[in-house]
C-alpha cells in the first residue's frame, strides 16, 4: 500500500480496483473466494488480472484486515475470505489503517515508539 493524499477516501491507500474488491467482501455478508471476488470486479469500469486480485487479497489477509480459511474444492484447494475483526467494515479499516499510519510517521520519523492504551 502506498499513501496518497492526492486521493480521497479509501482510494489514498488502496487503488481504485482494491477499495472495490474490500467493498465487495465487507458486503458479502459471508466468505468470498478470490475468483468470486474478481468476477464481481470484472463487471466495472476497473480491469484487473486475477492474479492480482488474488496477491491483493492475500497481501490483506497477511496485514490482518482479512481473515482466511483453505478448503478443498474440485481444482484443489482455496482461501475463502471474510471480514476480520481489525477491519470488520469500511470504518474499521480507515481507523485500523490510520492507526499503522501514525505509528510508523512516529517510529520511522521522529524515532518515538508508541504506546498502546490500556
Amino acid at each position: 500500500m502506498k499513501f496518497d493524499l492526492k486521493k480521497d477516501g479509501l482510494e489514498t491507500a488502496l487503488l481504485p480496483w482494491q477499495a472495490e474488491m474490500m467493498r465487495l467482501i465487507w458486503g458479502a455478508g459471508g466468505e468470498v473466494d478470490s475468483r468470486t471476488a474478481h468476477t464481481r470486479l470484472r463487471g466495472s469500469a476497473t480491469q484487473v488480472s486475477r492474479a492480482s486480485a488474488i496477491n491483493f487479497l492475500k497481501k490483506m489477509a497477511e496485514e490482518g484486515f482479512l481473515e482466511h480459511r483453505e478448503v478443498t474444492s474440485k481444482g484443489g484447494r482455496k482461501r475463502l475470505y471474510r471480514p476480520s475483526r481489525v477491519a470488520p467494515d469500511e470504518e474499521g479499516f480507515r481507523r485500523a489503517l490510520a492507526g499503522r499510519i501514525v505509528e510508523r510517521v512516529r517510529t520511522e520519523l521522529l524515532g518515538d515508539a508508541v504506546e498502546e492504551p490500556t
